[in-house]
């Protein structure tokens, strides 16, 4: 017990982490990147261009009491084209709670589907097909520009984007590393590393409300790693607000380079999509691509 308290007030604070001039620090954060980048698959990892995964995800009141599961499946033609299909037997504000949008909802069960192609967003729920609202479409291409690993992939190759050695620290008992990184937008973001295996521990986005100059942070926690068509995905992804946990997925499975279609990823795609849900009945109608 006294070693683990130890090891804790050593590692718990990244500060403390021996003083590096800045070429030695960018030096270190390279390092440990081509490191991570080793774990989760190393070419094969970088060579990812579309993603299927399934699952269901947890969400969370602001007590953090549990609010039901959703059953899901995610798919990405990299790098900004999202489709995202839910099933729920009730209401959920699940968009909401991925998207940092209140008020946003499956309506009395069924399925829900969101589109995402750059900067347009569409959503077919009970009520049909609508444009996505301006501000969901926004959070969504911010959060494309603050993805672990989209910044992993490339956008840590950007001109403008920098990375510095963070740090030691102790993360549920693990030694870890940090990297820090800022772009030319003033984005804040931190990785924490498994010193062990290399694999992401978390990955934090700070925001600051440009209203209120209120400091916002989201933290993603990442366990459970396999190896999927040799890329290395986590199974267990817990994101918390300000230390308020929000959501946590349970991926029951990915696949990668699919050659998944274009077209998936159009309001078309959901106007067809559409058509069979008003035949088939909305409850019962299953996704077919």
């Amino acid at each position: 017990m006294w070693l683990m308290l130890m090891l804790a007030a050593v590692f718990a604070n990244p500060a403390h982490a021996q003083e590096l001039l800045p070429e030695q620090s960018a030096a270190k954060a390279r390092q440990v990147l081509q490191q991570v980048i080793g774990a989760l698959g190393g070419q094969a990892y970088l060579d990812v261009h579309d993603t299927t995964c399934e699952g269901r995800i947890a969400q969370f009141g602001t007590n953090e009491d549990l609010m039901g599961y959703t059953p899901f499946r995610d798919l990405w033609l990299l790098p900004d084209k999202n489709r995202t299909e839910y099933i729920s037997k009730g209401e959920h504000t699940i968009l909401g709670f991925l998207m940092d949008v209140d008020g946003l909802m499956i309506t009395h069960g069924g399925v829900m589907i969101t589109v995402f192609n750059g900067s347009e967003g569409w959503m077919l729920d009970k009520a049909g097909v609508s444009n996505q609202p301006e501000d969901v479409v926004k959070n969504f291409t911010d959060q494309l520009k603050t993805g672990m690993n989209n910044i992993l992939r490339a956008r840590r190759n950007e001109p403008g984007v920098e990375a510095l050695y963070g740090g030691a620290d102790l993360i549920d008992l693990k030694e870890a590393e940090w990297i820090e990184f800022t772009d030319s937008d003033r984005r804040s973001m931190r990785l924490a590393v498994d010193k062990n295996t290399h694999l992401p521990l978390r990955w934090v986005v700070a925001t600051r409300n440009p209203q209120t100059r209120e400091r916002s942070e989201v933290v993603t926690s990442y366990t459970q790693y396999i190896s999927s068509d040799g890329v290395k995905t986590p199974l267990n992804i817990v994101r918390m607000r300000d230390g308020r946990k929000i959501t946590q997925t349970f991926i029951t499975g990915c696949k990668y380079n699919s050659n998944l279609e274009a077209q998936l990823f159009t309001r078309a795609s959901l106007d067809q999509r559409a058509g069979e849900v008003a035949k088939k009945g909305y409850k019962n109608a299953k996704d077919k691509n």
